[in-house]
């Protein structure tokens, strides 16, 4: 939070009817911003929280951009308390944060929709007066209604902007309003608004990112000390080693750990997965059927752990709450431990939950390949 402050920037006048409508909310009361890229919705939360934080205590902001983030890093939906000296919602401090794990709404769109429902549930909790949603610029297609009906279903708000040009958001407002009953109110967009390029998209992103890697260091997490969510790894128990060298030698594949769950034998490979399927049953694929009945089970599953190397994870506490994001590493099979790299206030001693996201990254932030189905 700066010391000094700020001058405060001027709300364009096509949008004062937007403040309005916030000032005349009941406290308590949710706004869900939806708008396409570039239409300006980050500004208009950024300008109104602003105005409402010096009427107004406890003005909250949850940024649902989880590819754009001003609060918190990207792949998060973050919670911050507005600054009347603040004019940058990345200059503010982030008050809790709630691990979604993609840059890509498309990509983990459940996880998205029950992140933005936590950060809005937590902000009212803390007896939010008013609370903003600022929402991606994902609108367009019915992936986009869908994501856009559950957020506003889950989040509850008691108005919905929509910030468009040309009527352009009129079907998803009236689907909207529809399906939560808030008062919908479109506003124009401003002609100081400016376009982005996906080059300086992608470059902030990776920035943020960076910033929030910062200091990481290498932990430990023995899978016997854990939970984790979104992958099949760790939900099973751990094959005893001379079951992985048989079933090594039965597959014929370079297994380097296994766990057996309730229906399936999850296998995990030191390279690259095999292709499957595609004509005769052969390899490692025609001994499946045998191993499976072997352990009592009805399939086996082949998963490469080169395929987890870089993944982004979110790291959590005992209360389920998010301590950090940081990178999957490596698993040592023989400690049955896996490493992950994070910066504090992650240690290993407070780690409970590890939450394993769709998007690989590098230690610099920058992106790298998305999680196929089944990958993982």
């Amino acid at each position: 939070m700066p010391a000094a402050e700020e001058p405060r920037a001027a709300l364009p006048p096509e949008w004062q009817p937007g403040l309005d409508a916030l000032r005349a909310l009941p406290d308590g009361a949710a706004a869900l911003l939806i708008g396409a890229t570039d239409r300006g919705k980050t500004t208009f939360a950024a300008l109104a929280a602003q105005a409402l934080a010096a009427e107004f205590e406890r003005i909250a902001v949850v940024d649902a951009d989880i590819g754009q983030s001003e609060i918190g890093p990207p792949g998060t939906v973050g919670v911050a308390w507005a600054d009347v000296r603040t004019p940058r919602l990345h200059d503010l401090k982030p008050a809790a944060r709630f691990f979604v794990g993609s840059f890509t709404p498309i990509s983990a769109a459940l996880e998205h929709a029950v992140a933005t429902a936590q950060a809005t549930r937590w902000a009212r909790a803390g007896r939010a007066r008013r609370i903003l949603v600022d929402t991606t610029g994902f609108v367009v297609g019915p992936a986009a209604r869908r994501l856009k009906v559950a957020k506003a279903t889950l989040a509850a708000p008691a108005l919905i902007l929509g910030i468009a040009r040309d009527g352009e958001l009129d079907a998803l407002l009236t689907v909207l309003a529809a399906a939560t009953g808030a008062q919908v109110l479109a506003l124009p967009v401003p002609n100081a608004v400016q376009r982005k390029s996906q080059t300086f998209r992608a470059t902030r992103r990776m920035s943020r990112l960076s910033q929030a890697l910062e200091n990481a260091r290498e932990m430990a997490l023995p899978l016997a000390g854990i939970v984790t969510v979104g992958v099949t790894l760790g939900t099973g128990l751990p094959l005893p080693p001379h079951l992985v060298r048989w079933t090594a030698s039965a597959l014929r594949l370079p297994v380097a750990y296994a766990e057996q769950g309730e229906s399936a034998l999850s296998v995990y490979l030191t390279g690259g997965a095999p292709r499957t399927g595609g004509g005769a049953r052969s390899g490692w694929e025609a001994n499946a059927a045998p191993v499976a009945e072997h352990f009592g089970v009805r399939t086996v599953r082949v998963l490469s752990l080169a395929a987890h190397e870089g993944l982004l994870v979110g790291l959590h506490d005992e209360r389920g709450l998010l301590l950090s994001v940081g990178r999957f590493l490596d698993l040592d099979p023989e400690r049955r431990e896996i490493t992950v790299s994070a910066p504090p206030p992650a240690l290993p001693e407070r780690i409970r939950l590890v939450a394993f996201g769709r998007v690989r990254a590098a230690p610099d932030g920058s992106a790298g390949s998305e999680v196929r189905p089944g990958e993982i």
